[in-house]
């Protein structure tokens, strides 16, 4: 008996433990109160009913956007400021993503200069050169500005620099100066202290974080590179990081190492392209991306099931994809907004939606009421980006965001590319954690919506369940112990009976004897 309770204390202690483990997993969860506010700011923000009464709501929802993004940045770098003080140790530090002006930014924390002077900017993957707005700039509309003066540390080293991005270009100063983030420290970090914006530049105006892939780069640019900066001067071991959202409005930037809690697991990975693909790409934009090959678009409706998943598809020849941190739409090249018009908006839309040209940037507008009926009718409809043979599933309904009291704006926008580009960014960064590694040139992902393509022929997609190999052990000892408290069970079961037999013979001898000897006393 004693053994027994034993082995079900250890049972229900694995069970609880087991238990726990599932209690971490992290949800995207949005508030109803949120929802109201984003609802609300979505509203009004973009009204087109030119009344002066409208104007002044908008004013003030912009107002109140503004306000809410600065205490944000503010908290921030309040935190930031502690930390360098503190000198943390810690190796994992949150990035804020404030809403501002209808546009979510991954911001982190950058120290700079000496005493230092911690600026709000925006995660960049498709770049390796940061930038900083300069107090120079006489039209600067940002919260923060880099005064190099003030700075102990700085040297100006009389050079001139511009970085091209999918909103426009800056062009400024070459900048040396000391650097932080995080726990780490960067002596002459090399930055662009930005001077012009062109008049195309709508981008957030603080600055940017360059992570963008600097394999190829040549010597002079490598300078600009973060992740090969902080392993020359041994901060980190391996020229890796990864971005994880954790919720609407919070994330994590890791560097110099993956997140914890994939460690154990057999995530997928994916080749980039080689230094020969590089070299051939015509838009300067990408040059200096995390760039792979994407060979399909799949419109995927689950009741179809997996054997027509290529029923309604886009293939893309000779197509890259490129993972921008710092872009808030999937961007596409202009020459596929027919394929779409025609394999997704007509067939599952009904023409619903209308093209719009928004200063060269192609848009569908889907008409709120007609298209709010769609929902429930398209609820199983996803969009599948297949990249270097692994599908990464988006469900269509987190690709359209109410854009005021008339439109619900699909999330994909088209360009006038030069070359088969698609920039992917935040409706994929908000559905997978994204590893970017450089010594291995590949980038691995985490997420429960991610298909191995086995053969474009068949048109059959696997889904990859990502495993767990210290779990895997756990389940196969928790077997072995159950199965050992069967064998002991049922081993104590069989003595007993064996037992039992035992005294119930012993019984019966007992009582012949008795009745034997009772006989001889009558006689």
């Amino acid at each position: 008996m004693k053994n027994q309770i034993i082995f079900f204390l250890i049972l229900f202690g694995l069970i609880t433990i087991t238990l726990s483990e599932k209690k971490t997993t992290i949800k995207i969860v949005t508030t109803k109160e949120e929802e109201d506010e984003n609802e609300e700011q979505t509203n009004t923000t973009n009204s087109t009913n030119g009344t002066s009464i409208q104007e002044n709501e908008d004013d003030k929802i912009n107002q109140k956007k503004r306000d809410n993004a600065q205490s944000q940045i503010e908290k921030m770098i309040e935190d930031a400021q502690k930390n360098a003080r503190e000198n943390t140790t810690e190796k994992y530090f949150t990035l804020e993503t404030p809403y501002q002006y209808n546009e979510d930014f991954i911001l982190a924390p950058l120290g700079l200069g000496t005493p230092v002077n911690i600026a709000p900017v925006q995660v960049e993957t498709n770049s390796y050169k940061s930038w900083v707005t300069s107090i120079l700039n006489k039209n600067n509309p940002s919260f923060w500005s880099y005064n190099l003066k003030e700075s102990k540390t700085a040297v100006e080293e009389g050079g001139w620099d511009s970085v091209v991005d999918n909103e426009g270009t800056i062009s400024g100063n070459i900048i040396y100066d000391r650097a932080y983030l995080g726990k780490y420290k960067i002596d002459k970090f090399k930055f662009i202290e930005a001077v012009e914006f062109d008049e195309k530049f709508k981008d957030f105006q603080n600055g940017k974080l360059g992570l963008g892939n600097c394999q190829y780069a040549d010597e002079t640019d490598k300078e600009y590179c973060l992740i090969q900066r902080l392993k020359d001067n041994g901060s980190i071991d391996r020229r890796i990081f990864s971005l994880r959202e954790l919720s609407d409005t919070h994330g994590e930037l890791i560097i110099g190492d993956i997140p914890q809690s994939i460690k154990n697991k057999d995530y997928p990975l994916i080749s980039l392209i080689n230094e020969e693909s590089y070299l051939e790409i015509k838009e300067e934009q990408f040059r200096m991306g995390w760039l792979t090959k994407i060979s399909y678009i799949l419109f995927f409706n689950e009741n179809d099931g997996v054997k027509n998943i290529f029923k309604n598809n886009i293939h893309l020849p000779e197509g890259m994809a490129s993972f921008d941190s710092s872009s808030h739409y999937i961007e596409a090249p202009y020459s596929y907004i027919t394929n779409f018009e025609e394999q997704m908006f007509d067939i599952y839309y009904e023409n619903t939606c209308r093209k719009v040209n928004q200063d060269g940037t192609f848009m569908f507008l889907c008409e709120k009421e007609r298209y709010e009926n769609m929902i429930e009718k398209n609820k199983n409809l996803s969009l599948i980006l297949v990249v270097n043979g692994l599908g990464f599933e988006i469900p269509m309904e987190s690709l359209f965001e109410k854009r005021n009291e008339e439109d619900y704006e699909f999330f994909v926008h088209f360009k006038d590319f030069k070359q088969n580009t698609w920039n992917i960014g935040h409706p994929f960064f908000h559905r997978y954690t994204v590893i970017f590694d450089q010594d291995n040139q590949e980038m691995g992902f985490d997420g429960e919506l991610i298909y191995s393509l086995e053969d474009e022929t068949e048109a059959e997609l696997k889904k990859i369940q990502p495993t767990n190999k210290w779990r895997i052990l756990f389940w196969i000892l928790l077997l072995l112990i159950v199965l050992a408290g069967i064998f002991l069970v049922a081993r104590k079961l069989g003595i007993n009976s064996r037992l039992n037999k035992g005294i119930d013979s012993s019984l019966v001898d007992n009582e012949s004897d008795l009745n034997f000897d009772a006989g001889q006393n009558v006689h």
